[in-house]
């Protein structure tokens, strides 16, 4: 799908309803790729998870959306709600980016439960009209009864510290106070940093510090998007999707144009300038569509959603006027050093079903399957269809290798070679399971240590073939079911 020079800078509401009827048809014909158990857009651009949340049992779930279009453009939220996973209720549009600071899109934030207040921290975006950001600001609004409401200030721009880019907003709280923490591009030097702001009240916040990296040498890029932090244990557990931190010469970190990084904190110190990480910051995702995750707490568990997408990439659903998802909930935890990730158990408690144990190297699928096995050793697996095109995963005696270059359609990514990952766990039996949608894998393997998260595209595929007979725990996926 072309882009529509007119509409480029529409509000959603302005948009004449031909070009959703020509969308919403385009989107009906993919009968490869749409996705069954995915948070999709009806049209347009999905970017990243935003404004998430859970409370009085259900998770609220909004997401970045350029109306109509495959493309980056003018961005607004949606928004929808779940108590299962199953079964969804479609709020509809939840954020339009019609106030003052937001003409050129109102990009990321958080929702903070305050416990008698929920408020929306989020960003808004100011352009020149030629494609170059002018100011960043930080916007509060309150969130009532599904409703975004009563816009305003909460962090203005301040160009004498940070370039224009200083974004997506997050509530943390640190010995009985409540601190703002986002992403900046510093002034002095061009390189990335984490801004703290403290709460004075909702809407007003005073400057604390700009901490960066503490081990020599290290900048983790340009700019630090979407940063999320949390205590978990005595540590605190930092991400920050990163811009201009890759490796074209690693074959193992750092293989995206942008990635997203982690690292523990020792401690969390507003009154330095320095981040305290415990080691410099490693990849969390091997695969090639893993962006912009957020996280929350549901109970006592740390899940989040990650953007099932990537930027700089167009893929072959473009031309059906639709473009990226949201991935599958997951938990967070720490081993040691590593990052865990395991699909949420809340999750795969209410959409696997059909379960069964087999003992094969084949089964049989459409659209969508759940494996779960354990591997000892090596082994490796394609899912193919009849015209001998596939997405494989190769267990090596010390590698895990995804390789999405024989499919059916290629993605425009100057980034698309086979991912690889060292294997964590090789002399013992270890975990794997894997979700499979219809262009897309999550695959944890590892014990929950090594994720690959890509996008596929191979049409019709109905087999998935192993390299050898193993037990494996097999499952189909309800598909979502979204209501107005």
């Amino acid at each position: 799908m072309n882009k529509i020079k007119e509409i480029e800078w529409k509000k959603c509401t302005e948009i004449d309803q031909k070009y959703y009827d020509e969308s919403n048809k385009l989107v009906a014909s993919d009968k490869y790729y749409r996705p069954t158990y995915h948070i999709a857009s009806p049209n347009g651009l999905v970017n990243d998870p935003n404004g998430l949340l859970f409370k009085d049992g259900v998770h609220h779930i909004h997401y970045q959306w350029t109306p109509v279009e495959p493309y980056h453009g003018f961005k607004h939220w949606r928004y929808l709600t779940t108590k299962d996973f199953v079964n969804y209720e479609d709020q509809g549009v939840s954020v339009v980016p019609d106030h003052e600071k937001e003409q050129y899109g109102a990009f990321s934030g958080s929702a903070h439960d305050f416990g008698d207040t929920v408020k929306i921290y989020y960003t808004g975006n100011m352009e020149d009209g030629k494609g170059e950001m002018t100011e960043e600001v930080q916007l509060v609004a309150d969130f009532e009864n599904g409703k975004v409401i009563n816009k305003r200030i909460a962090v203005p721009w301040d160009g004498s510290k940070f370039t224009p880019h200083a974004r997506d907003p997050k509530i943390f709280r640190h010995e009985n106070k409540d601190y703002m923490v986002f992403g900046v591009r510093m002034k002095d030097d061009d390189l990335g940093g984490l801004a703290v702001y403290e709460m004075i009240d909702y809407d007003k916040f005073e400057f604390k510090t700009v901490l960066r990296p503490s081990i020599k040498n290290n900048t983790y890029g340009y700019m630090w998007e979407c940063p999320n932090l949390d205590k978990v244990g005595d540590k605190y557990l930092f991400f920050i999707s990163a811009e201009g931190y890759f490796d074209k010469n690693d074959k193992y970190e750092l293989n995206n144009s942008r990635n997203v990084v982690y690292t523990l904190l020792s401690k969390f110190d507003v009154n330095s300038k320095e981040l305290h990480e415990d080691f410099a910051m490693r990849t969390v995702d091997f695969g090639h569509d893993f962006y912009a995750p957020q996280t929350y707490w549901a109970q006592d568990k740390l899940l989040w959603f990650g953007w099932f997408g990537g930027c700089d990439i167009q893929y072959p659903t473009d031309k059906y006027s639709w473009h990226s998802l949201i991935t599958i909930p997951r938990e967070l935890s720490v081993e040691g050093e590593w990052l865990v990730q395991k699909p949420y158990s809340d999750f795969s408690k209410n959409v696997l079903h059909n379960q069964k144990s087999l003992k094969t190297n084949s089964v049989d699928v459409h659209k969508a399957k759940h494996l779960k096995f354990k591997l000892d050793g090596n082994n490796g697996f394609k899912i193919m269809n009849k015209n001998n095109e596939f997405v494989e995963v190769e267990f090596t005696k010390d590698e895990i290798i995804l390789d999405r270059s024989h499919q059916s359609e290629q993605v425009d990514y100057a980034f698309e070679a086979p991912r690889h990952a060292i294997r964590k766990v090789k002399d013992k039996e270890q975990w794997v399971e894997v979700f499979i949608d219809s262009s897309t894998i999550e695959l944890f393997a590892d014990d929950y240590k090594t994720i690959f998260t890509s996008r596929f595209f191979v049409k019709d595929f109905d087999k998935i073939v192993f390299g050898k007979e193993l037990d494996l725990e097999v499952a189909d996926i309800k598909p979502m079911k979204v209501s107005n």
